[in-house]
């Protein structure tokens, strides 16, 4: 069976750990072949959370065509229940580690694991396949009776650390000279304790040495003060460093600038910090307990019996040996290769086969993307899409069209070559009704399959709608008598803007195969267009890079940009950019605005609609606030906004944002409205549903803790929303 879908549940869903980062780049490898594919989730953390489906959803998909990939990692209720789903499923195991671990750290943990066991094994009677990430974990799945196993390591986005390493983080480690790290969990089975031992025992030829242990805490327990009070009585208290869960750019740093990584683990389903050690080029020392041994093979040195002294000796001959350093850097890169995204989708590919499931094969198509060919949000978002589906291998033409001119989109289109697929970006100030539809026509019936991407789907979008409504709403011109005999005459015409109004629609829906919407709103509103369901899909928007500016690589340079701006270097500066509308509400954000902070309002006058721009500029010049900046220039808007340090969008509506997307690039938190075209960036930003709560949000945003946590999570949506990322899921089903 050639599969037309793979969905994937994973019980909790996070972005980071080993088994949310193997879903999600599973999920990429699925839309590159073509395949419809959605993560669903009993529970999902922030701020992935718009990225997940819930769990109840799974009933609702279609049995046939495709197959479900259940990951299991620990027991979880949503397990019980996948069971007895009638989709064909494939269990991907990553390792259930074993209660004994956490009894006496966590009563929670101890049932998860074992009901994780009993899940796993009742799994076995309905799933047609068990893949596991390691041999290790594949001798367990066979032991519990699974049919067919296989193994297939996990895929990582090697991407993720092609980041600028955090300075702060850098500058400490290139002070130090040995700094020893250790990445994972503050667990039992992690054996900090033995690392404490070992690193304690060490320090006896290196007094000057340092221990970094950088992973979270969060179900670490009492393990947490007994391995700090461990410290503490060992006089290393003072050398080590409890990082805690840090963002990718701390992590890059740790990993570039530390002298070797060691992980005395005694239970290792896979042991992913190993493959970023290779990545980083940074020798290892490792235990030789679960799947680690067959996860490092010869790329780095591995212990027997992890004795303090054994581990100290061995951390010694990697530190001062160079030459020992320098070959298990090079066979640390060449060990990378086993896991490089080709080679696991061959060995997934083959997994497969042994059930009889087929992949499509992955395509390079020619395809145009067409849409505006004017500065604006839908033209950089257009090219953003270019970017990505040529990252992905694909031949794309980006074809633009001059607003509203309708000899101009003849012309254009009747130059896409004959049979290509074309995706539009469509906006309803770029196309005018009916010559769009002819055109689509065209591209019909010269062979086109059509992706339509309207960015704002609603009826009052349609001028044929305008019309009618209108029509409906016409005024009394004459006495009674003559409006009698009008009447008719009105009701011909209502129902012939009714007619067009319909065979728009009927057109502009049944041409298109796919029609990609990017909001809650449009979505409500794809029926106009589509009956079929199936037919539309929900893709939001992705990060869209600003021509001709890049974000301050430090402080240093933040300050210099502020100068050069005009901006104060040493306050808080918040930025409101886009057209001054009404619905973007400047003078509340004005009134909620902190008195030691900055607001830059960084737009322009509308033509078409200049009254609210005219009662800013008059409020401006009666009140004359001294930390209010108006930029009107919109060459001059992305060098104010990668100057600020948040973003606040507190719009009345809106389908989704150009600028969210823009901010999300630039690697800036943001204040919402909490309505629902922002309903998807509450994990990366504050909501405020009025204008006390605007207030509220503008003061807590510029704590440094909120400031950092959202920092965070904006750089992990950055990743979920690349173009890259998204591009491929255009062409599922094509």
């Amino acid at each position: 069976m050639t599969l037309r879908w793979v969905h994937q549940l994973t019980p909790t869903v996070a972005y980071g750990d080993a088994v949310g980062n193997d879903t999600f780049e599973l999920q990429r490898l699925f839309w590159t072949r073509g395949l419809a594919s959605d993560v669903f989730g009993w529970e999902a953390k922030p701020p992935v959370e718009p990225f997940v489906r819930a769990q109840s959803e799974l009933r609702g998909v279609p049995v046939e065509g495709g197959a479900l990939l259940v990951h299991v990692s620990m027991g979880n209720p949503a397990l019980s229940e996948v069971a007895s789903l009638p989709h064909r499923k494939a269990v991907v195991y990553h390792n259930i580690t074993p209660e004994r671990f956490f009894e006496g750290i966590s009563d929670q943990l101890v049932r998860h694991s074992r009901l994780g066991r009993e899940q796993l094994k009742e799994l076995a009677k309905s799933a047609e396949l068990g893949i596991a990430d390691s041999e290790f974990n594949r001798r367990e799945l066979e032991a519990l009776g699974y049919p067919r196993t296989a193994v297939v390591p996990i895929l990582t986005d090697a991407a993720a650390f092609d980041v600028e390493p955090d300075p702060a983080v850098a500058a400490e480690l290139a002070e130090e000279r040995t700094s020893i790290l250790v990445v994972g969990q503050i667990l039992p089975q992690k054996a900090v304790h033995d690392v404490l031992d070992a690193f304690a025992r060490y320090r006896a030829c290196d007094p000057a040495a340092r221990l970094y242990l950088v992973g979270p805490h969060g179900m670490s327990g009492p393990y947490l003060e007994r391995v700090r009070e461990q410290a503490r009585r060992l006089g290393i208290d003072d050398a080590t460093r409890f990082a805690g869960a840090v963002p990718i750019e701390q992590l890059a740093a740790y990993y570039r600038g530390a002298t070797v990584l060691l992980t005395l683990s005694d239970h290792e389903g896979f042991n992913v910090p190993l493959l970023e050690a290779w990545r980083n080029g940074l020798p290892i020392v490792a235990n030789a307990a679960g799947a680690t041994p067959e996860t490092l093979g010869d790329a780095g040195v591995l212990i027997e019996r992890k004795s303090p002294e054994t581990v100290a000796a061995a951390l010694e001959e990697v530190v001062r040996d160079a030459e020992l350093r320098r070959r298990l850097v090079e066979r640390g890169r060449a060990r990378l290769a086993d896991f490089a995204p080709g080679r696991v989708v061959g060995k997934l590919e083959k997994a497969f086969a042994l059930v009889g499931w087929t992949l499509p094969p992955a395509r390079t198509r020619r395809l145009a993307v067409l849409s505006s060919d004017q500065r604006c949000g839908i033209h950089s978002y257009s090219l953003a899409l270019c970017v990505g589906l040529r990252a992905n291998g694909q031949d794309v033409t980006f074809v633009g069209v001059r607003h509203l001119d309708s000899a101009d989109l003849r012309k254009k289109v009747s130059h896409i070559a004959r049979g290509e697929p074309v995706i539009v970006e469509h906006e309803a100030g770029i196309f005018r009704d009916v010559p769009f539809v002819r055109a689509l026509l065209r591209l019909r019936l010269g062979g086109h399959r059509i992706v339509l991407s309207p960015h704002e789907l609603e009826p009052e979008k349609f001028h044929h709608y305008r019309i009618l409504t209108r029509a409906i709403h016409y005024r009394r011109r004459y006495g009674v008598p003559l409006e009698i005999l009008r009447v008719p005459w009105v009701a011909l015409r209502i129902a012939w803007a009714f007619i067009e109004y319909r065979a728009i629609l009927l057109l502009m829906g049944g041409l298109p195969e796919r029609i990609v919407v990017h909001s809650l709103g449009s979505k409500l509103w794809s029926g106009l267009l589509a009956r079929d369901e199936s037919k539309v899909d929900l893709i939001p928007l992705t990060v869209m890079p600003i021509e001709g500016v890049t974000p301050p690589k430090d402080a240093a340079a933040k300050r210099a940009l502020r100068e050069k701006l005009g901006l104060p270097a040493d306050r808080f500066v918040f930025i409101s950019p886009g057209f001054f509308f009404a619905r973007k509400r400047f003078l509340e954000v004005i009134a909620a605005l902190p008195e030691d902070a900055v607001l830059v309002l960084s737009g322009t006058r509308p033509s078409w609609d200049p009254e609210y721009y005219d009662q800013v500029m008059a409020w401006l010049e009666r009140n004359k606030p001294a930390n209010v900046v108006v930029n009107t220039d919109f060459d001059r808007t992305p060098e104010y906004l990668v100057a600020s340090d948040a973003v606040v969008l507190y719009y009345r509506d809106i389908f989704q944002s150009a600028v969210a997307v823009e901010a999300l690039w630039a690697g800036l938190p943001c204040i919402f409205s909490d309505i629902e075209g922002f309903r998807m960036y509450r994990g990366v930003g504050l909501m405020a549903a009025n204008d006390a709560e605007l207030a509220k949000a503008m003061r807590e945003i510029r704590e440094p803790e909120t400031a950092a946590r959202l920092r965070r999570q904006v750089a992990v949506m950055r990743r979920m929303l690349a173009p890259e990322r998204v591009a491929p899921r255009y062409l599922v089903g094509l």
